[in-house]
């Protein structure tokens, strides 16, 4: 319904997709702190690919050929990615953190904008994709609070523990908390139209 809404504002069927492309990217992003989720998986694998391909063509640039360098390395890097900074991401996050609050949806919606900026990729849409995404995060944390807030049985008199766990402003930690205010702070300045104003 939202990202209807937002198509309703678009008469061009890119601009459309790339909406709906980022409204669904941002409904899964929550979740990535759900150790072993299906979003968690797709995230480190797409990372872990890309890198793998960036180190292989980084090598074979530089007139690298030998067959095996060419292949245990980006295998090396793929692993490194996946497996370790995955094991990492998921030692130091907490389901229902931090990723589950409101600062996260403007940190997720500008780095968005700020990746596309940097890559030069969004062809002047991106603060469009970076909306999309921030509906599509907002959305999927408005959804676990209603869910929350009705138990089995579909009624509300016994809301369930995690009530009020998603649309909350700070985690139980206050590392994370305050690393996602600087990091929207820090993203918010760095971003090439916020330094015109300034």
């Amino acid at each position: 319904m939202v990202a209807g809404f937002i198509f309703s504002f678009f008469s061009k069927i890119d601009s459309a997709m790339l909406i709906f492309a980022g409204v669904l990217i941002g409904s899964f992003l929550p979740d990535l702190d759900l150790d072993g989720g299906v979003p968690f998986q797709i995230l480190f694998g797409l990372l872990g690919a890309g890198f793998a391909g960036l180190v292989f063509f980084d090598f074979y640039q530089v007139g690298e050929k030998d067959l095996k360098s060419l292949l245990i390395l980006p295998a090396m890097a793929f692993v490194g990615v996946r497996f370790v900074l995955g094991h990492l991401f998921e030692k130091f996050t907490n389901h229902r953190g931090i990723f589950h609050s409101i600062p996260a949806v403007f940190v997720f919606g500008l780095l968005a904008v700020w990746l596309l900026n940097l890559f030069s990729i969004g062809k002047g849409q991106e603060f469009m994709i970076g909306f999309a995404i921030s509906v599509g995060y907002f959305g999927h944390l408005v959804l676990d609070e209603i869910y929350s807030s009705t138990n089995i049985h579909g009624h509300s008199l016994f809301p369930k523990q995690s009530l009020g766990s998603a649309l909350k402003f700070t985690s139980s930690s206050r590392i994370a908390t305050l690393f996602f205010y600087c990091l929207i702070i820090f993203l918010f300045l760095t971003l090439p139209e916020t330094k015109g104003l300034f």
